[in-house]
Protein backbone atom coordinates (compact mmCIF):
# COMPACT_ATOMS: atom_id res chain seq x y z
CA UNK A 1 0.00 0.00 0.00
CA UNK A 2 2.66 2.36 1.44
CA UNK A 3 4.23 1.76 -2.30
CA UNK A 4 1.24 3.20 -4.13
CA UNK A 5 1.24 5.82 -2.18
CA UNK A 6 4.75 6.38 -2.70
CA UNK A 7 4.74 6.22 -6.81
CA UNK A 8 1.27 8.31 -6.72
CA UNK A 9 2.93 11.02 -5.11
CA UNK A 10 5.64 10.47 -7.72
CA UNK A 11 3.49 10.87 -10.42
CA UNK A 12 1.81 14.04 -9.50
CA UNK A 13 4.94 15.41 -8.65
CA UNK A 14 6.35 14.47 -12.30
CA UNK A 15 2.33 15.85 -13.93
CA UNK A 16 2.81 19.41 -11.74
CA UNK A 17 6.55 19.92 -12.82
CA UNK A 18 5.97 19.30 -16.36
CA UNK A 19 3.01 21.40 -16.50
CA UNK A 20 4.27 24.21 -14.27
CA UNK A 21 7.63 23.67 -17.27
CA UNK A 22 5.31 23.94 -20.19
CA UNK A 23 2.84 26.89 -18.80
CA UNK A 24 6.05 28.74 -18.03
CA UNK A 25 7.35 28.28 -21.92
CA UNK A 26 4.19 29.22 -23.59
CA UNK A 27 3.99 32.41 -21.11
CA UNK A 28 7.90 33.31 -22.26
CA UNK A 29 6.84 32.69 -25.71
CA UNK A 30 3.36 35.04 -25.25
CA UNK A 31 5.49 37.80 -23.40
CA UNK A 32 7.91 37.66 -26.51
CA UNK A 33 4.93 38.04 -29.28
CA UNK A 34 2.06 39.95 -27.10
CA UNK A 35 2.47 41.63 -23.99
CA UNK A 36 2.84 41.06 -20.07
CA UNK A 37 -0.72 41.34 -19.61
CA UNK A 38 -1.51 38.59 -22.37
CA UNK A 39 1.74 36.25 -20.51
CA UNK A 40 0.33 36.96 -17.29
CA UNK A 41 -3.37 35.32 -18.45
CA UNK A 42 -1.40 32.48 -20.24
CA UNK A 43 0.36 31.76 -16.52
CA UNK A 44 -3.41 31.78 -14.95
CA UNK A 45 -5.08 29.54 -17.17
CA UNK A 46 -1.96 26.92 -16.77
CA UNK A 47 -2.69 27.13 -12.69
CA UNK A 48 -6.39 26.33 -13.05
CA UNK A 49 -4.72 23.01 -14.49
CA UNK A 50 -2.50 22.67 -12.07
CA UNK A 51 -4.35 23.74 -9.23
CA UNK A 52 -7.39 21.21 -10.76
CA UNK A 53 -4.60 18.63 -10.87
CA UNK A 54 -3.95 18.85 -7.46
CA UNK A 55 -7.04 18.65 -6.08
CA UNK A 56 -8.17 15.85 -7.95
CA UNK A 57 -4.58 14.03 -7.08
CA UNK A 58 -5.13 15.32 -3.24
CA UNK A 59 -8.29 13.06 -3.51
CA UNK A 60 -6.68 10.16 -4.77
CA UNK A 61 -3.59 10.35 -2.02
CA UNK A 62 -6.60 10.60 0.70
CA UNK A 63 -7.81 6.97 -0.73
CA UNK A 64 -4.64 5.68 -0.82
CA UNK A 65 -3.74 6.96 2.42
CA UNK A 66 -6.34 4.95 3.97
CA UNK A 67 -5.78 2.04 2.67
CA UNK A 68 -9.13 0.53 4.47
CA UNK A 69 -12.03 0.65 1.69
CA UNK A 70 -11.62 -1.94 -0.41
CA UNK A 71 -15.18 -2.44 -1.96
CA UNK A 72 -14.28 -1.54 -5.56
CA UNK A 73 -18.03 0.56 -5.97
CA UNK A 74 -16.36 2.88 -2.40
CA UNK A 75 -12.95 3.55 -4.27
CA UNK A 76 -14.99 4.48 -7.76
CA UNK A 77 -17.40 6.97 -5.39
CA UNK A 78 -14.28 8.22 -4.22
CA UNK A 79 -12.40 8.60 -7.47
CA UNK A 80 -15.49 10.29 -9.12
CA UNK A 81 -16.08 12.74 -6.17
CA UNK A 82 -12.18 13.63 -6.97
CA UNK A 83 -13.11 14.14 -10.49
CA UNK A 84 -16.20 16.00 -9.71
CA UNK A 85 -14.03 18.50 -7.53
CA UNK A 86 -11.77 18.70 -10.24
CA UNK A 87 -13.74 19.65 -12.43
CA UNK A 88 -16.16 22.39 -10.43
CA UNK A 89 -12.51 24.46 -9.32
CA UNK A 90 -12.01 24.60 -12.74
CA UNK A 91 -14.44 25.72 -14.03
CA UNK A 92 -15.05 28.42 -11.04
CA UNK A 93 -11.37 29.69 -11.53
CA UNK A 94 -11.58 29.83 -15.49
CA UNK A 95 -14.72 32.42 -14.92
CA UNK A 96 -13.07 34.03 -12.03
CA UNK A 97 -10.78 34.58 -14.50
CA UNK A 98 -12.28 35.49 -17.84
CA UNK A 99 -15.21 37.02 -15.75
CA UNK A 100 -14.22 38.82 -12.92
CA UNK A 101 -10.22 39.35 -13.23
CA UNK A 102 -11.29 40.26 -16.96
CA UNK A 103 -8.33 38.49 -18.54
CA UNK A 104 -7.66 37.38 -21.98
CA UNK A 105 -9.90 34.70 -22.93
CA UNK A 106 -7.96 33.44 -25.52
CA UNK A 107 -4.70 33.76 -23.50
CA UNK A 108 -6.06 32.39 -20.20
CA UNK A 109 -7.49 28.87 -22.45
CA UNK A 110 -4.25 28.83 -24.35
CA UNK A 111 -2.65 28.54 -20.85
CA UNK A 112 -5.38 25.92 -19.76
CA UNK A 113 -4.82 23.84 -22.46
CA UNK A 114 -0.73 23.54 -22.71
CA UNK A 115 -0.48 22.83 -19.09
CA UNK A 116 -3.42 20.60 -19.40
CA UNK A 117 -1.44 18.76 -22.53
CA UNK A 118 1.24 18.54 -19.47
CA UNK A 119 -0.85 16.54 -17.80
CA UNK A 120 -1.45 13.86 -20.94
CA UNK A 121 2.09 13.76 -21.69
CA UNK A 122 2.89 12.93 -17.92
CA UNK A 123 0.53 10.09 -18.36
CA UNK A 124 -1.67 11.17 -15.74
CA UNK A 125 -1.40 10.04 -11.99
CA UNK A 126 -0.95 6.47 -12.49
CA UNK A 127 2.32 4.61 -13.37
CA UNK A 128 2.09 2.37 -15.96
CA UNK A 129 3.76 -0.78 -16.83
CA UNK A 130 5.47 -1.92 -19.47
CA UNK A 131 4.00 -4.35 -21.57
CA UNK A 132 5.51 -7.62 -20.93
CA UNK A 133 5.58 -7.50 -17.58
Amino acid sequence: MYQAKDSLKEALRRTLTVQAILTLIAAAIALFIKDDRFALAVVYGGAVTIVGSWLHAWRLLKIAATGEVTDPALVGAEVFKGAILKMGAMIGLLALGMGVLRLNPLAVLIGFTVAYLGFLSARGYAPRSKPGK
